[in-house]
């Protein structure tokens, strides 16, 4: 047992001897004895009020508020936390007496080049892979095949298509890297009594018009008709974000009128932006006037009266 103490008390002794050694010094100059000193520094959060001499240690002082030291020193003052945020920066680690403030990008910025930048935008047809943080841009890839993103987003990644056979459906409008698949149960060459109703008939229809128009100068003008906007307002635009905004403005259009109410104006703009043949693809594809009733069977015959009529013109 005695061995043991001896033991335990040599080893405090021992560790005691090692932390006293181990605090770090800096050299000194007695000014009235002349003879150089070894002095300890100060710990972090406080300064030197004197320094050491033969029969006296180092002596320090606390911080003042505001103020302070972060590392071991014989500073005769601490320093000031000097840092400030930003009105696009947040306080991470407030200013104490071993620290200065810390202050990082808030939330949907990075750091770049000692600025705060709002985090960019993937762009339609891209997703995100790794979102923005206060340090790094966001993080961009194009979608993989069978997804897609038809908005600019900070956040959003790829969704996936939906898939329309497993819902028990046909697919109206493919998907593309730029917006979902568009799923129906109407069949033209069925009748109502099997599943193919005339409200489905419409809002297939209305999704499919969009996406017809390979033109961006035709698609403008449509999106200008419906909306009733001036020519020139509207941002230039890719062909795949012009079919993904007329198909929104469609859809707002038929949850504010109903179907018929928003197919009847569709309709109405094709006509008078003499886009007939959209018209008669989309009637073809979606009507069966010869098995059913089907309220644009009577414009679909007018439809084709004219057009036989501007052809036999033509010749």
């Amino acid at each position: 047992m005695q061995n043991l103490c001896q033991w335990a008390i040599w080893r405090v002794l021992l560790w005691s001897t090692l932390t006293h050694a181990s605090r770090p010094t800096f050299e000194w100059k007695d000014p009235h004895t002349q003879e150089k000193l070894l002095c300890e520094k100060c710990p972090p959060g406080k300064s030197m009020a004197k320094p050491c001499t033969l029969d006296k240690r180092t002596e320090c002082k606390p911080c003042a508020t505001e103020h302070y030291t972060q590392y071991w020193n014989y500073l005769d003052r601490c320093l000031y936390c000097s840092v400030r945020c930003s009105t696009l920066e947040v306080e991470v680690v407030p200013c104490n007496r071993t620290h200065n403030r810390v202050c990082e990008c808030k939330p949907g910025y990075h750091a770049e080049s000692l600025f705060c930048i709002k985090h960019s935008k993937c762009p339609p047809g891209s997703g995100v892979v790794e979102p923005g943080n206060p340090r790094e841009d966001t993080q961009c890839s194009v979608c993989p095949e069978g997804s897609f993103s038809s908005n600019h987003s900070s956040k959003d990644p790829c969704q996936t298509h939906q898939n329309c056979s497993a819902q028990g459906l046909r697919v109206n409008v493919p998907g593309t890297l730029f917006h979902d698949a568009y799923c129906t149960s109407c069949r033209a060459d069925k009748g109502s009594e099997e599943g193919s109703g005339t409200g489905d008939c419409l809002e297939a229809a209305l999704d499919f018009v969009p996406f017809q128009l390979k033109s961006p100068r035709r698609l403008r003008r449509l999106y200008r008709k419906l909306t009733q906007t001036a020519p020139g307002t509207e941002k230039k635009k890719p062909i795949e974000e012009l079919q993904v905004d007329l198909h929104s403005y469609l859809l707002q259009l038929k949850n504010l009128h109903g179907k018929e109410e928003a197919w009847d104006k569709v309709q109405v703009a094709l006509t008078k932006l003499k886009l007939e043949r959209i018209l008669q693809n989309v009637l073809r594809r979606f009507t069966n006037c010869n098995k059913r009733k089907f309220p644009l069977c009577e414009e679909f015959a007018q439809l084709q009266t004219t057009l036989n009529f501007w052809e036999s013109e033509s010749i």
